[in-house]
């Protein structure tokens, strides 16, 4: 090691003149060669990057930087680009024709697993570079694989990502966990210049206390990054704070062969409730609880991806095209592509059938990644949208819904996940000790799979555990639980709800909670289905099963209107002669709307810029108020406290100028009811670092 440094001491003197001062991430394909093959280099925490040896050989360089192990900043830099990196995140998908990356199973982009965008956010974790094909791999919303370094790699354009190593990275993505949410806080961009926003995905995790955690997967919490990706290269998650108890997301991971508590009046009046009773969405409840019976999905779930796709039925292409749920609307041209409706009725009905129960749920169908909202990793977020949290803020939507009515849906299923990827193993059964279900098709096979246990039963040992789940069965299975198939067409087959339960082996699964109730009960005994099979159909019955009798639905205490000045306060906030007051320097314009609509309010804010003189307008049920930001300090309303407030406060003072409204509410930075030297002097402070300008 003696060596090692000794040579990295004696490059370092003789490229040192080759040092550039603040060099960003975006700058490094401009900063041209300094070596003439590899350049092994130390990021500097100012963004500039110090030559430490040129090498002949990536492996070369490859090898010093592992060597120096006491240096964990070092890149490995190629034709001006950075192509490696001690500790690093992704910057991904920067420019794409086709408005995505695609992620590969393999470095030979032969297996498509699935495909992520940028936007909301984009950083990834980086997990290495192969160097016979240059293509890099990456974690990200719980999938692991490999994207490659340009959209067209033949003519190299549109080059897809970013290498930047963690000494450069100023807001990475991060887990914010409170005493009774988790919510997950998204970069617009790792370099910490764009801004961040935050969605409430569902309740504090259990097994983790309240504070700022980093994850890539949403399941395993790391309080340091370089722990994390040091794991994550590895493959394990060993030195995580819940390595012995990863956290599942309730709606994130629920499945969608379940029913809500709540009825058509409840979805009706939540959305009343949050401001939006003439939108597309209102009165939609009785669709989603007529689709929920006849096609065997869960309402709530429904209804809470319409809320995330279609803003609650204010989007352009909800209004224009009746689509609630953004079919067809691909990333390129979304407006154009999307599909059209007759009414939004029959969107919802055709969304259960054709694209859910006979499609993204149905094991036949190549979108089938399991029956939940799930992430990158499983579930429809898997090739239903390019976002990669895309199930998470699905998820949210369901939370603020059960939230609002006191929790009714949380944990009323028990629902264990498969515990491993596997191949050709885990098939349903009729019984435990009958057949399987007579296709191919329906297996479990991509861990973290999520089903709903109604019961267990004793059986033949698998893995020597003699244990079975009773389960929902993902696709619609006929009288006899044989597999229909495609069935698109009409007549629909309609999901027989107390009949629709198979067995898989507990050695395969692992229960991540035990649901308090449940509203589908498992019917017992099951009976023994005949020993010789039944050929596995191909087409959908010509007469339709009759629908099962649903169960009836407990009607929920209506959501009544929070007072306004009670969301404000619940917020951290307070209200002082129609100024909203509270608010810090920097606060962002999706994390003020976040905060307060978790508290029931709906949210509608003047300007993305939060500082003094922004107005907004908090509506709850029918109650609604407009009030003037003010934050103490800012006074000329950027949302920041610097040398341009103090100048204005001593020219007021002065007599050069006149402070009117907010603004000279600002002013007054020691809230004594005057402007004076004081304020001065504490803004000039706040500047400098002395001290703060309180604003509670």
């Amino acid at each position: 090691m003696k060596k090692i440094i000794k040579i990295f001491s004696i490059l370092f003197i003789a490229f040192s003149f080759h040092q550039v001062d603040a060099l960003s991430a975006a700058e490094v394909k401009n900063r041209g060669s300094i070596c003439p093959i590899i350049e092994l280099a130390n990021a500097n925490e100012d963004g500039s990057l110090q030559v430490m040896a040129c090498h002949n050989s990536y492996e070369e360089a490859k090898q010093a930087m592992n060597q120096a192990t006491d240096m964990d900043n070092l890149v490995i830099v190629q034709n001006g680009m950075i192509i490696d990196a001690k500790y690093a995140l992704v910057d991904y998908d920067q420019n794409t024709k086709a408005g995505y990356t695609n992620v590969y199973s393999d470095v030979y982009l032969s297996g498509n697993l699935t495909y992520i965008r940028g936007g909301s956010t984009d950083d990834a974790v980086f997990l290495g570079m192969d160097p016979g094909t240059g293509r890099i791999k990456i974690k990200v919303s719980g999938v692991v694989g490999y994207i490659a370094r340009y959209e067209n790699e033949a003519s190299r354009e549109n080059q897809l990502y970013d290498i930047v190593p963690l000494s450069w990275v100023k807001s990475p993505s991060y887990y914010q966990i409170t005493s009774s949410d988790i919510i997950h806080v998204l970069p617009i961009n790792v370099y910490g210049n764009r801004g961040t926003s935050s969605t409430v995905i569902g309740k504090k995790p259990e097994m983790v206390a309240p504070g700022n955690y980093y994850s890539y997967d949403g399941q395993y919490f790391y309080t340091d990054l370089k722990v994390m990706i040091r794991d994550y290269q590895m493959g394990v998650t060993s030195n995580a704070v819940n390595a012995n108890n990863p956290y599942y997301n309730y709606y994130q991971y629920l499945g969608f062969r379940t029913k809500t508590n709540y009825n058509a009046a409840n979805l009706n009046q939540f959305i009343i409730s949050r401001g939006y009773g003439s939108a597309k969405m209102a009165n939609t409840g009785n669709a989603f609880i007529t689709a929920q019976e006849k096609y065997g999905i869960n309402a709530a779930l429904m209804f809470a991806i319409g809320i995330h796709e279609s803003a609650y039925g204010t989007s352009n292409i909800s209004k224009n095209k009746n689509n609630l749920f953004g079919l067809n609307a691909i990333d390129a041209s979304p407006g154009e592509s999307a599909s059209a409706f007759p009414s939004v009725e029959d969107c919802i009905y055709d969304y259960s059938y054709r694209w859910l129960d006979y499609g993204y749920v149905q094991p036949g169908d190549y979108r089938f990644k399991g029956a939940l909202l799930g992430n990158k990793q499983v579930g429809l977020n898997v090739k239903y949208a390019s976002d990669p949290y895309w199930g998470e803020k699905a998820a949210s939507h369901y939370y603020a819904l059960d939230k609002a009515y006191g929790f009714q849906d949380y944990n009323a299923y028990t629902i264990a996940v498969l515990n491993n990827d596997y191949q050709n193993t885990v098939y349903p059964m009729k019984s435990p000790n009958g057949f399987r279900v007579s296709t191919a098709y329906y297996q479990y096979r991509i861990k973290n799979s999520a089903v709903v246990v109604l019961g267990e039963v004793d059986g033949p040992a698998v893995n020597g555990n003699t244990k079975w789940y009773q389960i929902m069965s993902d696709p619609t299975l006929d009288n006899d639980l044989e597999y229909i198939g495609n069935s698109k067409s009409n007549p629909r087959v309609e999901y027989l709800w107390n009949q629709m339960k198979v067995y898989v082996p507990a050695a395969y699964f692992t229960k991540v909670n035990d649901g308090t109730s449940s509203v589908i009960k498992p019917v017992e005994p099951t009976p023994t289905p005949s020993p010789t099979p039944t050929p596995e159909p191909t087409n959908a019955p010509t007469v339709p099963t009759p629908t099962a009798t649903p169960l009836p639905t407990p009607v929920p205490t209506p959501i009544p209107a929070k007072e306004i000045s009670q969301i404000i306060g619940e917020s951290g906030y307070r209200i002082e002669n129609g100024n909203l007051l509270g608010v810090k320097p920097g606060t962002g314009f999706q994390d003020m709307k976040t905060k307060l609509e978790a508290n029931g309010g709906v949210v509608n804010i003047s300007s993305e810029t939060i500082g003094t003189g922004t107005t907004i307008t908090i509506t709850s049920g029918t109650l609604q108020e407009t009030f003037s930001i003010v934050i103490y300090g800012d006074v000329d309303g950027d949302g920041t406290i610097s040398a341009v407030d103090y100048v204005l406060v001593k020219n007021h003072i002065m007599g050069k100028t006149n402070l009117t409204g907010a603004s000279a509410k600002a002013a007054d930075a020691n809230r004594d009811g005057t402007i004076s030297a004081v304020d001065y002097v504490n803004i000039k402070n706040y500047i400098m670092g002395v001290n703060n300008v309180i604003q509670n």
